[in-house]
C-alpha cells in the first residue's frame, strides 16, 4: 500500500502554495496597514501552558510529544496562548498598546470535517494594554478589511455582535448564578444543534424557564429594556461601538446568543459567517482581559481575533475569488541541440537577475521542449541554435499570441 499523508492534513502542489501565499500576502498587508507587527512562536510549547486557558478537556486535543526527562511538550493548538506567554516575557519594557499578529500553523487531535482539520494555518490579530472601545472598534474594523481586501463584500458575509456583559447580566435575571457557565457554553452551541438538542442540553444541566431563555436570545437590541445598571453598561458600549464603526454598520448584526463560549472572554465578542451561513465560522474574537494574568504576567486588557485559512478558502473558492496562480515561467531557453545547452544556462544565468528563468536540463528534442514550457506556463521561450549563435540574435516566442521576433540577448536583458 503507498504511503499516504495523515488523516486531517493538507498537501500544498505549487497551485495550492501559490493560492495560499497570495492570501497570506494580503491578509499581512491589511494588518500591517493598520500598524500591527508580525510575531512568530515556536511549533510547541509546555503541557502546562497549553493546558492553563482551557484546562484538562483540551488535553485530548493536543498532540503530545514524547516526555524526555521532566519536560513536557505540546504542539500548538492556538495563537493566543503562545503570543501571550512572548508578551509576558517582556511585559514591562513593551511600548503600549502592543499591537501584532501572526499567520502560522497549529494542530489539534480530533475527528476531520470540513473547514475543520488536525493541522490548520490561522490568522491571529493580538492588541495587549488597551482596554478602551476604540481599541475594540478598531480590530472589528480589522477583522472586516481582511475579507475585503481579498474581495468579498457585504452581500459575502456578516459580522454577529454581543456583549458576554450583557448576555451575562440579562441571564442572571432568569438563572441561578451557578448555572451561568453551563448556559453560556449551550448558548454559544445554539446555531449548531437543533432547538431539541439545546432545550435538552439545558435540562441536563438543571436549567429551567427555557422559553424565557429562547425569547431573550430572539431579542433586537432595541428590544431590551431593563433597569439593570449592568445591563445598561453594556448596551452602552456596544451602541457607542457600532457609533465608532459607523462606515462598517452594513456587516454588523447584533445577536445575543453570540458568546464565544470560552470562559476568558470578558466583553465584546464576534464571529464573522458567510451570509449563507453554509459554513463553519471564519473568524471569532473579542476582548479577554483576564487572559495576561490568569498566564501570570501583570494584568492587562487584550483583544483580537482568529481567522482560519479552511473556511476562507472554501468562501473564496465558492466566490470565485482565488487569487490567480503566479507559477509561471517568464523564460525557458531551448537549446536547438546539447551543442547549445551550455550557451543556454548562460543565458538563464544572466536572465535570472531580473525574470523567472528555465532551460533544458534533460538534452530533449525541441518538441518535447516546447510540450515542457507549455506545461509550466512559460510566457515566451528562446530558441537557441546555430544560427542564433552565429548571428547574434535571439528567436523569441510569445506563447500566448504564437508570434515570434529576434532580439538580441543584450537588448533582452
Amino acid at each position: 500500500m503507498a504511503f499516504q499523508k495523515p488523516k486531517g492534513t493538507e498537501d500544498y502542489y505549487p497551485e495550492d502554495m501559490a493560492i495560499k501565499n497570495s492570501i497570506f500576502a494580503s491578509l499581512r498587508a491589511t494588518a500591517l496597514r493598520y500598524s500591527y507587527k508580525e510575531v512568530s512562536t515556536p511549533a510547541f510549547e509546555t503541557l502546562s501552558l497549553l493546558t492553563k486557558k482551557e484546562g484538562d478537556e483540551i488535553k485530548q486535543q493536543i498532540f503530545t510529544l514524547e516526555k524526555r526527562s521532566k519536560e513536557e511538550f505540546g504542539l500548538k493548538f492556538d495563537l493566543t496562548v503562545p503570543i501571550t506567554r512572548m508578551f509576558i516575557e517582556n511585559q514591562k519594557t513593551l511600548a503600549k498598546p502592543v499591537k501584532w499578529f501572526s499567520l502560522d500553523r497549529m494542530w489539534r487531535y480530533e475527528q476531520p470535517q470540513k473547514g475543520r482539520a488536525r493541522e490548520f494555518y490561522q490568522l491571529s490579530i493580538e492588541l495587549f494594554g488597551a482596554d478602551s472601545i476604540y481599541a475594540d472598534a478598531e480590530i472589528i474594523s480589522l477583522a472586516i478589511d481582511c475579507l475585503l481586501d481579498l474581495g468579498l463584500t457585504e452581500k459575502d458575509f456578516y459580522l454577529k455582535l454581543n456583549n458576554r456583559n450583557l448576555l451575562q447580566a440579562l441571564l442572571l435575571e432568569i438563572i441561578p448564578k451557578n448555572k451561568l457557565e453551563s448556559a453560556i457554553r449551550i448558548i454559544d452551541k445554539k446555531s449548531k444543534i437543533s432547538e431539541k438538542e439545546f432545550e435538552e442540553e439545558l435540562k441536563k444541566e438543571g436549567i429551567d424557564n427555557i422559553d424565557k431563555i429562547n425569547s431573550l436570545l430572539k431579542k433586537d437590541i432595541n428590544e431590551i429594556k431593563t433597569t439593570n445598571s449592568n445591563v445598561k453598561k453594556a448596551l452602552d458600549d456596544i451602541n457607542q461601538l457600532l457609533a465608532l464603526l459607523e462606515d462598517k454598520k452594513k456587516f454588523i448584526k447584533f445577536d445575543l446568543s453570540t458568546a464565544r463560549g470560552l470562559a476568558y472572554y470578558t466583553g465584546i465578542v464576534f464571529e464573522v459567517f458567510d451570509s449563507n451561513n453554509k459554513y463553519r465560522s471564519i473568524l471569532g474574537g473579542g476582548r479577554y482581559d483576564n487572559l495576561v494574568e490568569m498566564f501570570q504576567g501583570q494584568k492587562t486588557a487584550a483583544t483580537g481575533f482568529g481567522l482560519g485559512y479552511a473556511t476562507l478558502l472554501l468562501l473564496l473558492r465558492e466566490k470565485n475569488l482565488l487569487p490567480g496562480s503566479e507559477n509561471y515561467v517568464d523564460f525557458y531557453i531551448a537549446p536547438v541541440s546539447e551543442k547549445e545547452i551550455k550557451e543556454a544556462l548562460k543565458i538563464a544565468s544572466k536572465l535570472r537577475k531580473k525574470y523567472s528563468a528555465a532551460t533544458d536540463i534533460m538534452a530533449r528534442n525541441l518538441g518535447n521542449q516546447f510540450k515542457y514550457a507549455n506545461k509550466i506556463k512559460a510566457k515566451k521561450v528562446i530558441v537557441i541554435g546555430e544560427n542564433e549563435l552565429k548571428s547574434g540574435k535571439l528567436t523569441v516566442k510569445d506563447m500566448d499570441s504564437g508570434k515570434e521576433e529576434k532580439v538580441e540577448l543584450k537588448d533582452l536583458i
